[in-house]
């Protein structure tokens, strides 16, 4: 949420609060106000369960401190033995995010130095008003999907681009502190995204779709194994004929990155690339003997690779096909 729809969202909650506090004639007013300002969250979702928690938490909280007030009596011993007992409480039943604006609350007790019916409906009231004004406005949410596609374009290049680099250093060019530039840019890029869809998932009442949140997940997992994959390269140091091979395929990987490629092709090639393995002469030397075995490896977190994009696309088009 930008700072300036958030400013609107608050002014807008807490004018309605207040506004609609006052045509109750509800005392303390203003306190509606204050609670709406504290529940206009980022995500339709936080805000419903955090509404939902400071009502609950209204509800304990005046329980106790009318239990204590009219034992005790309406002091300052009893408040504190109030905070006591209302915060531990409030941690167990996971209602945290009520503290404050319920203590606020309770305080009306002790000025008025009454726990009657009306002060229990007037500050249970303020509550419901100052949550239902803040969930009121936040049902306004733009949706983010062109931004995530944007994101999707830029992520699925800077990935093109990080193969193309593993092609050229299985080559015989060692710019390996380029290539760490690369994959730190593309993790940044993916944090940024996977915050993004998250939000808009979470903005989703009803049709509520994973896609996003599914897909950065994938291009996650991917992002990990080619970061180990680079952290090989380096230990590559002859030229042979499987780094040729290899390279290639990573150049075909680059040009087949989109979100709707199926996968099944780049398979079907890292296949034939094992068995040119099998087929080709056994190493003749340790230092050759080493460098088969780190391209197996990165071949083998490759094929992990490819197969990660395969299971995303196959998981998608049977929940299309589901759903039609």
């Amino acid at each position: 949420m930008t700072i300036p729809m958030r400013t609107i969202k608050i002014v807008s909650a807490a004018s309605l609060a207040i506004i609609l506090s006052q045509f109750l004639s509800l005392e303390s007013a203003l306190a509606a106000g204050v609670i709406a300002i504290l529940s206009v969250l980022e995500t339709k979702q936080e805000s419903l369960l955090t509404a939902a928690a400071r009502i609950g938490s209204t509800v304990i909280g005046f329980i106790v401190a009318t239990g204590l007030f009219y034992w005790i009596g309406f002091n300052i011993f009893a408040f504190g033995l109030y905070l006591c007992a209302f915060i531990p409480l409030s941690c167990l039943f996971r209602l945290q995010s009520g503290i404050a604006p319920t203590t606020v609350l309770v305080t009306h007790f002790m000025t008025a130095e009454s726990i009657s019916w009306y002060w229990q409906v007037n500050g249970m009231a303020l509550m419901v008003i100052g949550v239902s004004a803040a969930l009121l406005v936040n049902m306004w949410m733009p949706s983010q999907q062109g931004k995530l596609e944007k994101i999707i374009s830029s992520l699925e290049q800077q990935m093109s681009e990080t193969l193309i680099m593993f092609q050229e250093q299985l080559l015989g060019e060692k710019n390996y502190k380029l290539v760490y530039q690369q994959l730190r840019q593309l993790e940044s890029t993916i944090q940024q995204m996977n915050q993004l869809a998250f939000q808009e998932y979470e903005n989703q009442f009803f049709n509520r779709s994973s896609y996003y949140v599914k897909y950065v997940q994938m291009r996650k997992e991917q992002q990990i194994i080619m970061q180990k994959i680079c952290d090989n390269l380096p230990l590559v140091h002859l030229a042979t004929e499987q780094n040729d091979i290899l390279a290639d395929l990573f150049v075909e990987t680059a040009a087949q990155l989109h979100e709707q490629n199926t996968g099944l092709q780049l398979l079907h090639d890292i296949s034939d690339l094992y068995d040119t393995f099998k087929r080709s002469p056994l190493p003749a030397t340790r230092e050759e003997f080493e460098s088969r075995a780190i391209l197996y490896q990165i071949l083998t977190d490759f094929e992990r690779f490819i197969k990660l994009k395969r299971e995303f696309y196959i998981d998608e088009r049977q929940q299309l096909e589901q759903r039609l």
